[in-house]
């Protein structure tokens, strides 16, 4: 559960931050405008594959689901 909430939670937060921040936010650590040394493009490109890593959110949830509600597997 906390690998689908946490993937989740970092996807939303660096969402937030590219609404606030605008286009500044998808500046590089090369650029000398990019806000926070450009560590929010770095995350909001890794946010993505949290997701997906160690299966999608959607399996995720089913095996929870299925353990919660002990379901058999197959």
């Amino acid at each position: 559960m906390s690998k689908v909430f946490g993937s989740e939670t970092v996807q939303r937060v660096t969402e937030a931050s590219l609404d606030i921040l605008g286009q500044y936010g998808t500046l590089g650590r090369e650029d000398k405008w990019a806000p926070l040394k450009g560590r929010v493009q770095e995350h909001w490109m890794n946010a993505f594959a949290g997701t997906i890593a160690a299966g999608t959110s959607e399996v995720q949830r089913n095996i929870i689901a299925g353990r919660g509600l002990g379901l058999p597997r197959g």
